[in-house]
């Protein structure tokens, strides 16, 4: 099964999230906070997924790839957003 890429891009004053392969955002947040738990909700309804987070610039500032999407961001150790 192909893996599905979501991204939480900076949008404006709000955060974009996009699918990879689509022309429009999938949805459109306030905060990245927000951007990232619409992204892990649709990850975990197409696993395997991976959900990457651009800074202004375009470069990656995170990324997490979960064969099984329900593990995502379990990682006590890493700061949440």
């Amino acid at each position: 099964m192909k893996r599905a890429t979501f991204f939480v891009r900076p949008h404006g004053d709000k955060w974009k999230v996009k699918k990879e392969g689509k022309d429009a955002a999938c949805h459109v947040c306030t905060t990245q906070q927000e951007g990232v738990r619409v992204a892990r909700k649709l990850a975990s309804a197409s696993a395997p997924a991976q959900i990457i987070i651009e800074k202004e610039d375009g470069t990656f500032q995170q990324e997490w790839t979960h064969k099984n999407s329900s593990v995502l961001f379990e990682n006590k150790n890493r700061r949440s957003l």
